[in-house]
């Protein structure tokens, strides 16, 4: 049974849906890009049952008018997957990550490398991107689509700046499977490359016929890659 529920960092409330598991599969935590939210990995977590999945909103995304005025930076939203993780008791996990979720997912395994067992990483690269005005213009009908309040969007764009975790990734023991968009700009040449000298032992996917949105146009094909990976870390 998928169950919504919420942590606390600090005071604000953060929400979250998990669904319990068999305890000798390997967890899996989904991070969404920066306006995705948990509700859109129900499916997935029905799919993967009985293992179990949890996933988290951004602040803000979820509260609607109820979202807090700060806290939108990256180390914010870190503490708040480190929170929300801490209370959920699910033990180490694999996590994966869309978009701007990775440099976050990298973060936290960084720091937490006993909690995380493998990081699947969908077509990002290890860096948190400043805002710029071309994603506020698009940001903003997107979030008012979903109801989500136009002041979050303007404190993730007003409070984002760069931070690079290239150097990081070196640090990490647990496997790793990147997830590239043929069509995609989002990851290019170089950041392979850097991934590919920082992670020797890294799996890298290239869906040449997909964009940033790796799940499409076929999704079989990405959840049976995201299965077959979680059945290896199971055996690990």
């Amino acid at each position: 049974m998928i169950e919504d529920r919420w942590g606390d960092q600090d005071g604000v409330q953060l929400h979250y849906v998990i669904q319990r598991g068999a305890a000798d599969r390997v967890p899996l935590v989904y991070v969404p890009g920066s306006l995705g939210r948990a509700e859109e990995f129900r499916a997935e977590m029905g799919r993967l049952a009985p293992r179990a999945t949890l996933a988290v909103d951004k602040r803000g995304v979820f509260e609607g008018e109820d979202a807090p005025q700060r806290g939108y930076a990256f180390e914010d939203r870190v503490a708040d997957l480190e929170a929300v993780l801490a209370g959920a008791g699910l033990g180490p996990a694999c996590l994966m990550a869309f978009s701007l979720g990775v440099p976050v997912a990298i973060r936290f395994a960084v720091r937490h490398p006993d909690e995380v067992r493998g990081l699947i990483l969908l077509d990002y690269p290890a860096r948190y991107q400043a805002r710029d005005d071309a994603w506020l213009e698009r940001a903003l009908p997107f979030a008012r689509e979903r109801g989500i309040p136009e002041r979050v969007v303007r404190a993730i764009y007003r409070e984002s700046a760069p931070v690079e975790l290239w150097s990081e990734l070196g640090t990490l023991s647990c496997p790793v499977l990147l997830v590239v968009g043929g069509k995609s700009r989002s990851v290019s040449g170089a950041d392979l490359e850097r991934y590919r000298d920082a992670l020797p032992d890294l799996r890298v996917e290239v869906f040449e016929d997909a964009g940033h949105e790796v799940f499409r146009p076929d999704y079989e094909r990405f959840m049976r890659l995201v299965e077959g990976f979680l059945v290896e870390l199971d055996a690990l």
